[in-house]
């Protein structure tokens, strides 16, 4: 991926094979997933360096 690209909600979702609502609630409620950038006050998104760290840390475990 590139360092400087941008992981929406739903490509996050796709991603881990979690529905968007299960993976806003890893980062809303249950605090698994590292902040998102807000986009425009709306969107959530996340740099794809921070997830492949994120993901790499926790492909140990069921997601």
């Amino acid at each position: 991926m590139n360092s400087t690209a941008i992981i929406s909600l739903q490509e996050l979702a796709n991603l881990v094979n979690k529905s968007k609502v299960t993976v806003w609630r890893w980062w809303a409620k249950d605090k698994i997933l590292p902040e998102p950038i807000i986009i425009n006050g709306r969107c959530l998104g996340w740099k794809s360096t921070v997830i492949e760290k994120w993901l790499d840390k926790n492909s140990k475990g069921e997601l």
